[in-house]
């Protein structure tokens, strides 16, 4: 095995080598890889790599003025409820449930004004909400052409 430390890739390079294996999930290629890493191959040396990729956006709904309020609503009462915690802690004094109270409800008091107000100046960007993912039909592990020989034999004799 190789150490962790090793130097890699830089990160806005496609990884040179060739393909040693394709697969429909990337749990099938990590499994493939670690199959490889059972058998002291020198796994720093592979890359995963997506392919085919699509960009596949699931609308969730509308963005109704109701629903921007009601968004930023919880928000602000999880900021006001955080920054009453912080300030307690930090400030030294005994916790008041009333401090709690006040700040749960001046954080949905701003949020939900926060909300409403940022539904209002992005008007124009449309009213999806929807969720944008970036998936991969498939993915292949690429090998540096040295060691394609090495991993080849090892893979080859995997078990299914």
């Amino acid at each position: 095995m190789s150490s962790p430390f090793a130097s890699r890739p830089s990160r806005d390079q496609i990884p040179h080598g060739e393909v040693i294996g394709r697969y429909r999930n990337h749990t099938a290629a990590t499994e493939a890889v670690q199959y490889l890493a059972s058998k002291d191959f020198e796994v720093s040396k592979l890359t995963i790599v997506g392919t085919d990729l699509r960009l596949v956006e699931p609308v969730y709904g509308i963005l109704t003025w109701a629903r921007a309020a009601l968004r930023g609503s919880i928000g602000g009462a999880w900021l006001g409820m955080i920054v009453v915690l912080v300030l307690s802690l930090v400030g030294g004094g005994a916790f008041d449930t009333g401090m709690l109270v006040a700040g749960l409800l001046l954080g949905t008091g701003l949020g939900m004004a926060w909300g409403v107000a940022a539904k209002a100046l992005f008007r124009r960007r449309g009213q999806l909400m929807s969720q944008p993912q970036i998936i991969a039909s498939g993915f292949e592990v690429i090998c540096p052409p040295d060691l394609v020989p090495q991993a080849q034999s090892l893979l080859q004799n995997r078990p299914d």
